[in-house]
């Protein structure tokens, strides 16, 4: 990143990426002054999420966050874009698993604020760097919806694999629907991180979204785990 966006990020900053920066929430600025829990109110925003069901107000968002920083397996962090010093997502780890070496890595965006193009990505890049160098993790883990299959492409460009889907893992607008299962391992993190130059994001974000693949996954991936379960089950039955 330039002189400039660092010394813009200095102030409270945790993480730095290109575009974005990663602190500690501010319950004060982030819930009380940003409204940080309409996002989760918002029927658009909340899609694909588990939110949307319930109302969320500023006292139980203001809670969650106290919580979430003071329980010792969780790092939350807040995403603010380094030219508007904007709060326009959360970023976490949960369950940290210091003995198995895993955590789970799940991002949520404000409601059209993006950094442009490339917020998520380089604050997912961002915190993958520090939980495989700092946390010393081995493997992170995700779930997304079915409707995330473009986000789920973009995270292959730094190091996801989809490790398999769960059928019916819940139901909106009366229709069951289903999740990918993915994960991505400190090993392959670095390899290419190496192959990059140093840089996952190399050449530039916005350049390495242009190559993502283009073509929703879960046909292909259930193709393919019901061939293998139907030979699995065939096995079985000739024992």
């Amino acid at each position: 990143m330039s002189d400039e966006n660092h010394t813009r990020a200095s102030a409270g900053h945790f993480l730095v990426g290109r575009s974005i920066y990663l602190r500690s929430p501010s319950i004060e600025r982030d819930v009380v002054g940003g409204r940080w829990h309409e996002w989760f109110n918002d029927q658009i925003n909340t899609k694909y999420i588990s939110h949307g069901v319930f109302p969320v107000t500023m006292e139980m968002q203001a809670e969650y966050v106290r919580a979430a920083m003071s329980n010792a397996s969780t790092l939350l962090l807040a995403i603010v874009d380094i030219q508007s010093d904007e709060h326009i997502g959360v970023i976490s780890l949960k369950n940290i698993d210091l003995i198995s070496r895993a955590a789970e890595i799940g991002i949520v965006m404000a409601p059209g604020r993006a950094a442009g193009k490339t917020g998520a990505i380089e604050a997912m890049a961002v915190l993958m760097k520090h939980a495989f160098s700092r946390l010393n993790l081995d493997m992170l883990y995700a779930g997304q919806h079915e409707g995330l299959w473009k986000w789920v492409n973009t995270l292959s460009l730094i190091g996801f694999r989809i490790d398999g889907i769960r059928q019916h893992a819940g139901r909106r607008d009366g229709i069951s629907y289903s999740v990918f299962l993915t994960s991505v391992l400190a090993s392959e993190f670095r390899r290419l991180e190496q192959q990059r130059g140093g840089d996952i994001l190399s050449p530039s974000p916005l350049e390495l979204l242009r190559g993502r693949p283009r073509e929703n996954p879960m046909d292909l991936v259930g193709r393919a785990l019901q061939g293998a379960n139907e030979q699995w089950i065939c096995d079985i039955s000739k024992k």
